[in-house]
């Protein structure tokens, strides 16, 4: 009988989301908060009876008594599991911290707090090989040297398997900020002789080498983009499932998705109409849109009709279907033509304006030309108003 749990990482309760929009953030938060459920459920339907979360449950080392209250309520709610959780650099293990509130009134029977880096029997049903785990919980966000170093010489029965848990940054591996702090050694279930090291601090999953991944969170918290791909990158919320039959067998890894919402960002420079409504044709295919959070940055430049029309698909249509569009469009420049500027007054004093504000709205380096550029939008929209 093979050894199964689920790996993940990096919940990060009790985040405000204060960049949000005031009607989204509470969602946002409460998405965090039911990620337990949904891990819950992965972990029953790969079979695995047990969750690892290796580091930041919470977001702060500070969290309100409520928060704090909510976890343990949806923990205790999935009794047929065992969480084993540990301490991480947002939540680390203090004298009258997080986790000694956590565990003030008594745990819930199905958790398993590991607050100290000595090696612990795993919960094992009948059939399955033993196993111990070894944990490295921090105590400070930031740690003085690599906190899995220990697990090389950390004592086990012969024959058990030994899995470790762990929370920071593989040496050589660009992780998220604060890359320096709490480092780990890329080859450390080699040299401690591990059959798994599950790793939380980098939010999005990571292959390490075959015994040694980041889980990612299970319910992303931010836009990433991809520099090498094609201008969009799309973040959704995942565990790992894994299954290890002995020492000397690879680990089988299932990633299952776990997110309630669907981080996109996206960059696309335009030139005329055409490449707009491909734009908005493709965003508006997007699948779960009303799940879906997208940073949309737009660059180029575009004529009056097809500013007008980006206003129409994009700002209006789009963002009416999706949980959230933001949208940076600083970069998008005004380029009239010619018929367009006539349109606004032929021989005038508004046509002659219109032209000095082109000019300027042209020349990005200028400071005045996102003034300019809103300006002339401005006059379109009369022009057309009137026309109408």
């Amino acid at each position: 009988m093979a050894l199964r749990f689920l790996h993940t990482a990096d919940l990060q309760i009790g985040r405000a989301f204060g960049f949000a929009p005031p009607d989204l953030a509470p969602l946002l938060a409460e998405a965090r908060l039911s990620a337990l459920d949904r891990l819950a459920a992965a972990a029953r339907a790969a079979g695995a009876p047990r969750i690892l979360i290796a580091g930041d449950v919470f977001d702060s080392a500070r969290p309100s008594e409520r928060t704090i209250a909510q976890v343990q309520e949806r923990l205790a709610r999935a009794a047929d599991l065992t969480w084993h959780i540990l301490p991480g650099n947002h939540d680390p293990h203090r004298p009258a911290g997080v986790w000694e509130r956590f565990a003030r009134d008594g745990l819930p029977p199905n958790v398993r707090l590991h607050l100290h880096p000595a090696p612990v029997a795993l919960d094992t049903a009948p059939g399955e090989p033993t196993a111990w785990l070894l944990p490295a919980p921090l105590t400070a966000r930031r740690g003085g040297g690599d906190p899995t170093e220990w697990m090389d010489h950390a004592p086990t029965p012969e024959g058990a398997l030994r899995l470790g848990l762990a929370h920071g940054s593989v040496a050589g591996f660009a992780a998220d900020e604060g890359a320096a702090a709490n480092p780990i050694a890329a080859d450390r279930a080699r040299r401690a002789g591990l059959v798994w090291l599950a790793l939380g601090d980098w939010h999005g999953r990571k292959r390490i080498d075959d015994r040694t991944w980041y889980a990612g969170t299970p319910e992303p918290d931010r836009f990433r983009l991809d520099p090498e791909g094609d201008g969009t990158l799309c973040v959704g919320g995942h565990a790992l499932a894994v299954t290890i039959e002995a020492a000397g067998a690879p680990p089988r890894v299932t990633p299952v998705e776990t997110g309630r919402y669907v981080w996109r960002r996206c960059r696309a420079t335009l030139a005329d109409a055409d490449q707009l409504n491909a734009l908005a044709d493709r965003l508006e295919a997007l699948a779960r849109p009303a799940d879906t959070l997208l940073r949309l940055e737009l660059a180029g430049a575009l004529p009056f009709a097809a500013h007008e029309l980006c206003r129409t698909r994009i700002i209006r249509r789009l963002a009416a279907r999706l949980a959230w569009l933001d949208l940076d469009d600083g970069g998008l420049a005004v380029r009239p033509e010619d018929d367009e500027l006539a349109a606004i007054d032929l021989e005038g004093v508004v046509r002659r304006a219109a032209d000095r504000l082109a000019t300027i709205a042209r020349t990005p380096a200028d400071a005045q030309s996102e003034i300019a550029r809103a300006a002339l939008i401005a006059l379109w929209r009369l022009r057309e108003h009137a026309r109408a």
